[in-house]
């Protein structure tokens, strides 16, 4: 399940970003240590805009972090664990089929080295060998201009290796997801003035070198100086890219001698309800199954065991799979899943096994999904509006029950129409209450727009009844509402022709929740402040508090109307959006 919208702590997010065994986490805070080395790198080439000087003191202090002991074995352990780690992961492949994405990363990864081992022994090493001071006027002149082409490939490689990386585990963030955008210009615009600081001190070097000569100017000749590099250093070149190549060939002829293992062994079938059965044999995960031959199969953590994106629910051979470890239990318990759903980038099955793939893999609009017949479900952001009759029992103790049954119909047509014409549906009914769903092709934000304008016409609506029925009401049908936005998993649900679309998460019960406060403070509408922000609902005059709401960890900001109407028509034409 994914966090809660922005506004909302959750301490389950931070829990997923970091779950996994302890191999992944080592991995994972090793390539964080050298993507922040790379960024303050980088960082530092783009003041090469500003001048040389500036680069020059920058860096005197960046170096003294990153060059004294401490820092030299962060980073020195930072990059053997991150490639040892790696190569691990590669050697444990049971299929070389991975997503897009994944394989780019791995291919940006693995033409690192080859792009690396000559800058840090021309630098760092030659640094450490014979006191060389590598300072940005003795780089500068060892690139430009020849060496140019090397230096942005390997700039280029680490640092989208790097943003792939990072995209991978931070897209499980709702925060993230949202700021994304906004982060887009750094990912973009750091390697670019990057690159650009470089530029510009390679033309004034080029400059500066010329104008020595027409001159006879030994004092800039000698501010570009460059020693020779140590034969000895020179050579270590080779010596380390062809190390870290037979490692590399080392780990994939690990996976390709399994795979060669695999053509002689026992095999076993695995279903998948709703979509193919294919042929395995011991070892590799469902996920890595579902891969090898081709079976879509959601992961959006690339199955580290984060997301529980994967997970299946298991109809037949439940025996037949490994027993889930503590990172996967860990996960499943998160969640709150039954014994039987696993997650498929776990569970190794032995023996023949039938599944469903509870996340469904088609790409194809909420509605079109819950028209199907399957039990898959799909995670979306959805607006929540639950509704209910304040003082209904009151009320249906003074009538018959035919004239309560006939009330209530009334209310929930009122209510329903509304909710249709807006866009939502009823997602369930409670007694004298409703729980009604928004969702919106374009997004939360259109979703939670048409929930507000849905609550203002459900309050017209009521209103027009009221009058319709005051021959029949001793006292007005008056309503407490809650309004709430956030992740949800979508489904239909039940048994047989009674199973209607609806959808699982805490999210609901936070809509729940403030639906009760409403009826706490005597007033129509209590509404999250995120969901009216998303719905583009400014806050100034309203009243708007900070309560504690049992079930959420941290107070939550809500907004507190006399009535729903009054929301609605801070909407103005974007209601219709």
């Amino acid at each position: 399940m994914r966090a809660p919208p922005a506004g909302i702590p959750d301490p389950e997010a931070g829990a997923r970003l970091w779950r996994g065994s302890l191999a992944q986490r080592l991995r994972l805070v090793s390539g964080l240590v050298l993507f922040v080395f790379a960024g303050t790198h980088f960082a530092n080439h783009a003041l090469g805009l500003v001048g040389l000087d500036t680069m020059m003191d920058v860096a005197r202090w960046r170096v003294a972090v990153t060059r004294s002991i401490p820092g030299s074995l962060v980073l020195g352990f930072a990059l053997l664990a991150h490639v040892a780690f790696s190569l691990v992961r590669l050697a444990e492949r049971r299929t070389l089929r991975m997503p897009p994405w994944e394989a780019a990363q791995t291919l940006l990864g693995f033409a690192i080295p080859f792009l690396l081992v000559p800058h840090v022994l021309g630098t760092r090493i030659a640094s450490l060998v014979d006191g060389t001071r590598t300072n940005y006027p003795y780089v500068i002149v060892r690139i430009w201009p020849d060496g140019m082409g090397f230096q942005t490939a390997l700039l280029l490689v680490v640092w989208l290796h790097g943003c792939l990386g990072l995209h991978a585990w931070l897209r499980l963030s709702p925060l993230y997801r949202r700021m994304a955008p906004v982060l887009a210009v750094p990912a973009v615009g750091l390697p670019a003035a990057a690159l650009a600081g470089i530029v510009t001190q390679g033309r004034l070097m080029e400059r500066d070198t010329v104008l020595a000569r027409r001159f006879d100017a030994p004092d800039l000749a000698a501010r570009w100086q460059v020693p020779p590099l140590d034969s000895t250093v020179a050579a270590w070149g080779d010596t380390v890219t062809g190390a870290i190549y037979a490692a590399v060939a080392v780990a994939l002829g690990i996976v390709l001698l399994r795979a060669a293992a695999t053509l002689r062994a026992r095999r076993f079938s695995i279903t998948y309800v709703g979509g193919p059965t294919v042929r395995s044999l011991e070892g590799p995960t469902l996920l890595e199954i579902s891969r090898a031959n081709r079976v879509p199969h959601v992961s959006v953590c690339g199955g580290r065991g984060r997301c529980s994106t994967c997970r299946v629910l298991v109809v037949g051979g439940e025996g037949h799979l490994s027993p889930p470890g503590a990172q996967e239990s860990a996960a499943l318990r998160a969640i709150g899943a039954p014994a039987n759903v696993r997650l498929a980038c776990q569970a190794k099955p032995g023996g023949d096994v039938a599944v469903v793939r509870i996340l469904d893999p088609r790409r194809e609009s909420v509605n079109q999904h819950l028209t199907n017949t399957d039990v898959a479900g799909i995670e979306r952001e959805v607006a929540i509006l639950f509704i209910d009759i304040r003082g209904f029992t009151t009320l249906s103790e003074r009538k018959l029950p035919f004239d309560v049954v006939f009330i209530l119909n009334r209310f929930f047509e009122a209510a329903g129409r509304e909710i249709e014409a807006a866009g939502g549906w009823i997602g369930g009914y409670a007694g004298d209450g409703l729980l009604a769903l928004f969702t919106h092709p374009d997004g939360i934000a259109p979703a939670c727009r048409s929930a507000f304008a849905a609550a203002g016409a459900v309050d017209r609506a009521v209103t027009d009844l009221n009058r319709q029925l005051a021959a029949e009401l001793p006292t007005a049908l008056r309503m407490a509402m809650g309004l709430h936005a956030g992740p949800l998993v979508l489904g239909r649900l039940g048994y047989g022709a009674s199973r209607g679309r609806s959808v699982i998460g805490p999210a609901v019960n936070l809509a729940s929740r403030l639906e009760s406060l409403a009826k706490a403070a005597d007033v129509q509408i209590v509404a999250s402040s995120e969901a009216a922000t998303r719905a583009g609902i400014g806050l100034d005059g309203l009243r708007v508090e900070t309560v504690a709401v049992r079930g959420v960890a941290a107070p939550l900001p809500v907004i507190y109307a006399a009535r729903a109407g009054d929301l609605a028509g801070r909407l103005g034409s974007r209601a219709s959006a």
